[in-house]
C-alpha cells in the first residue's frame, strides 16, 4: 500500500471531519502512528557485514541510521545455537561502526539483528498487510484525540455532541489497533 492509498484509508476514517483536517496535520497523525507501530511491533533486519581489517571495529549494516538498535551480533556463523559476541554501534564523523569486545579476524562475517523504524513512502511501505489497518486506526485515533481536543472549548450544544462523538470515536480505533495486532490496550478500562 503506497502513502497516497493509506492517506486516503485514513481520510475514510474520518470522512466528516475531511474539512477540518489540512494534509501536513493528517501526515503527522500517518507518522506518529508509525512510531507507535515501530515500538510496539518493531521491523527486524538481519544483514552479514565483513570485518575489512584485524582488530575490535568493523563496519555497521548498510541501512543503519539513529533510530536503529543492534539486538544480537552472531560470530562465527553456522553454530547451533547461534554463536553471538558482545558488540555494541558507535558514530564517528563518516557514519556508523561496529566494536566488538573482542579483535577479529580480517574477513569475518558477523551477522547483524537490529531494529528499524518502518517505511510508509511513496515508494516503500514496510507494514504487514495484516497491520495496515490498526496502523491506519490508529492514526484517526490520533486525528480524532487533536480533533476533540480543538473543539472542547466550544460552547455550543451541537459541538459538544461532537466532541463527545469524536472522543469515542478515538477511543473505537485505539482499540482497534490494539486489538488489530495483539496486543493488550494498556487505556482501557477493562484491561
Amino acid at each position: 500500500m503506497a502513502l497516497a492509498d493509506f492517506q486516503q484509508l485514513l481520510m475514510d476514517m474520518v470522512s466528516d471531519q475531511e474539512a477540518n483536517i489540512k494534509p501536513d496535520t493528517r501526515d503527522r497523525a500517518i507518522a506518529g502512528s508509525l512510531v507507535r507501530y515501530g515500538s510496539d511491533r518493531p521491523r527486524v533486519l538481519t544483514e552479514d557485514v565483513v570485518w575489512t581489517a584485524s582488530g575490535v571495529f568493523g563496519p555497521a549494516p548498510t541501512n543503519w541510521d539513529e533510530h536503529a538498535r543492534l539486538q544480537v551480533a552472531e560470530y562465527p556463523l553456522g553454530h547451533k545455537p547461534a554463536a553471538t559476541i558482545f558488540a555494541d554501534v558507535y558514530r564517528t564523523d563518516d557514519g556508523w561502526g561496529l566494536e566488538s569486545l573482542h579483535a577479529l579476524p580480517a574477513g569475518a562475517v558477523v551477522r547483524v539483528i537490529y531494529s528499524a523504524l518502518h517505511v510508509l513512502n511513496d515508494q516503500d511501505d514496510t507494514i504487514p498487510l495484516e497491520h495496515r489497518l490498526p496502523v491506519a486506526q490508529y492514526a484517526a485515533y490520533l486525528l480524532c484525540q487533536q480533533l476533540a481536543t480543538r473543539f472542547s472549548g466550544e460552547r455550543e450544544t451541537a459541538i459538544g455532541a461532537d466532541v463527545a462523538r469524536t472522543e469515542s470515536r478515538a477511543k473505537e480505533y485505539r482499540s482497534a489497533y490494539f486489538a488489530g495486532t495483539a496486543q493488550a490496550d494498556p487505556y482501557s478500562e477493562t484491561g
